[in-house]
């Protein structure tokens, strides 16, 4: 299942890509602090707790890399470009991890990252008239392949290090969950009441809450749209809200959500946003016709009904 880039677009910007393009426009005009920028966006740490072939993390790194250019561009607006390029480019494929529970997906999101990375790297030397390329291939995204369910998610990247957790979790409603997948349930949820009734997807967020307490980390999940919707959002949240003090900062409402395999049905979804920090500006993307383009409101909370 290939989350299409309209709909990765739709979580990332309000994740964090608006945010830094809006950096990027204050401090254009200032040296040090382009310089500071681009020392930030190259130390920031990505999880895709259930990255497939790796959509969200190949995405997220191309826009990064593409600011990164502006940035350099900027940064040598008077042309005295260093003599080689390689040398000044720092946002790198070692930036992101994931975890896929299929071998195959996990050896194709490797190999896509380096793919992304060449692609990048000639779009650099036509930037700057430079032939660049990265060989031999020393640093990799670290993909592990197991159960992101099972495994501890610090073996993966530290949390000190991470900044976003992201992406598009197994939905699977409760009466086709298998045995495997229940027992998931089960290890992630223990005895919350009436956790039989939620979506396979929920326990991704129980996971991540419990993986960013204490910390500035963001996450932002593709879901469906049922986990703010009748009985689960009680069960959901309530273990949210009283146990990991998760506050939602913005909201994609329901929309039609449909991937880039052949054939399959489209699905009503929701995009959430979420940390334990609190941010002042919270956004609700709301969706007249679901099939649509959504507006945009700025609000002072948002509930797990994902209204205002």
């Amino acid at each position: 299942h290939y989350t299409s880039e309209k709909n990765i677009q739709k979580l990332i910007k309000p994740l964090f890509l608006d945010d830094l393009y809006a950096e990027f426009e204050k401090v254009k005009g200032s040296k040090g602090k382009l310089e500071a920028l681009h020392k930030k966006i190259a130390n920031l740490h990505f999880l895709d707790p259930a990255c497939g072939c790796g959509n969200f993390l190949i995405i997220t790194y191309r826009e990064l890399r593409d600011l990164e250019i502006l940035i350099l561009l900027e940064l040598n607006k008077s042309g005295q470009l260093v003599t080689d390029i390689s040398s000044i480019i720092q946002v790198d494929v070692d930036q992101f991890a994931g975890i896929e529970y299929d071998e195959f997906a996990v050896r194709v999101a490797e190999v896509a990252m380096w793919l992304i990375d060449h692609q990048m790297n000639v779009k650099v030397g036509n930037e700057f008239g430079q032939y660049f390329v990265r060989l031999p291939l020393k640093k990799s995204a670290k993909i592990v392949h197991g159960n992101s369910l099972r495994i501890d998610w610090e073996s993966v990247v530290a949390k000190e290090k991470l900044n976003f957790i992201l992406g598009n979790p197994p939905f699977v409603g409760k009466t086709y969950q298998d045995s495997q997948q229940k027992s998931d349930m089960q290890s992630v949820f223990g005895n919350v009441k009436s956790s039989g009734l939620l979506d396979y997807v929920t326990a991704w967020y129980i996971r991540a809450s419990q993986t960013i307490q204490n910390t500035d980390i963001r996450c932002a999940f593709v879901s469906t749209s049922s986990i703010s919707q009748g009985e689960q959002v009680g069960i959901l949240w309530q273990e949210l809200y009283s146990n990991y003090k998760i506050k939602i900062h913005f909201a994609h409402r329901t929309f039609s959500w449909s991937n880039e395999a052949k054939g399959n049905a489209a699905v009503h979804c929701v995009i959430i946003g979420f940390g334990v920090k609190d941010v002042e500006n919270k956004r609700i993307f709301d969706y007249v016709d679901i099939k649509g383009e959504p507006t945009e409101k700025r609000i002072r909370n948002i509930n797990p009904y994902l209204a205002e």
